[in-house]
């Protein structure tokens, strides 16, 4: 035992090394992994399947224009019936915590806070926006610019669906009861050739969580909606906010064929980010969602497919 433990010092001190050497990104998350297994293989050339655009709303329960971009964000999904992705970050940024942060004016206070620290690292990789609401249409740059604003999104939207993509995303959540854990096995193969880095992302998504939201009614009055339903909210991630590298060595390259199966594993257990003194939302397992998308280039950062399932 103790040989084993000097060997995998010794292997994470070459790792550090061979790290050091590399141009850093924005931002870099040294967490490994939360991968149960990870395999790949070569198999027979697939069809693509038809391109999965993802929106990523960046929202906060303190800011009275983001249930609108929920509105938009939905609208496109019922419109697009298994063609639009989205997920709700409620990230614990200092640069706009009063939009983000738990309510608690007038008599009126929120049960929850929906904010992350994962999500807050998220979005300083892909780019922050200088407001709320705002969102990411698949990462795509718009002039040096990531973030959109709510008004683009449907135009965004249908360009992007446009778009073939030559990655196919198959789902398989399953949540065990008895052990209150939720594991995913995820499967991504390329029915074209790519020479860029690749990373996967998974997320844990929960609906139908009813806490106040800030909000305009029609003639633009603020209010406290106690009743708010707050939809595909990000919970947690099983890959770091930058994702995690598929491509990693030579004999994982991304050719015609080429299959990874990955998967993970998670006990549900009590939420509280150290940051906050309000409880994050309860988990239930019957508004449970598995979003997983594939980035091309750690610089890009671009959506080439998605996919959303539920878990119950």
């Amino acid at each position: 035992m103790k040989n084993l433990k000097l060997y995998v010092s010794f292997c994470v001190l070459i790792l550090i090394a061979f790290s050091s050497c590399k141009e850093e990104p924005p931002f870099i998350n040294y967490a490994p992994p939360q991968s149960i297994f990870d395999t790949t293989y070569l198999t027979g050339i697939y069809s693509a399947t038809p391109r999965q655009v993802l929106i990523e709303d960046v929202s906060g329960a303190g800011c009275s224009n983001c249930p609108k971009a929920a509105a938009i964000a939905h609208n496109l999904i019922d419109a697009n019936p298994g063609r639009v992705n989205e997920v709700t970050i409620y990230p614990n940024n200092t640069s706009f915590h009063e939009l983000v942060l738990p309510i608690n004016k007038n008599g009126i206070k929120s049960k929850y806070d929906f904010t992350l620290d994962n999500a807050k690292q998220l979005i300083t990789y892909v780019s922050v926006p200088p407001s709320l609401p705002s969102g990411y249409i698949n990462r795509k740059n718009y002039s040096g610019n990531w973030f959109r604003a709510k008004e683009n999104w449907n135009n965004d939207v249908a360009d992007e669906l446009l778009v073939n993509s030559h990655v196919n995303i198959d789902v398989v959540p399953t949540y065990n009861s008895t052990y209150n854990s939720l594991s995913v096995v995820a499967t991504i193969t390329y029915t074209a050739s790519d020479t860029a880095a690749n990373y996967i992302h998974v997320m844990i998504l929960q609906d139908s969580i009813i806490d106040v939201q800030e909000n305009q009614d029609a003639v633009g009055t603020t209010f406290f909606d106690p009743t708010y339903v707050h939809n595909n909210t990000l919970m947690d991630m099983f890959t770091s906010p930058t994702g995690d590298l598929l491509n990693t060595s030579p004999d994982r390259n991304l050719v015609p064929g080429r299959v990874f199966k990955i998967g993970y594993q998670k006990t549900l257990g009590a939420r509280n980010d150290s940051h906050s003194a309000y409880p994050q939302p309860p988990w239930d397992p019957k508004h449970l969602s598995i979003l997983v998308f594939v980035t091309e280039g750690a610089t890009t950062k671009y959506v080439l497919q998605s996919k959303s399932v539920v878990v119950q």
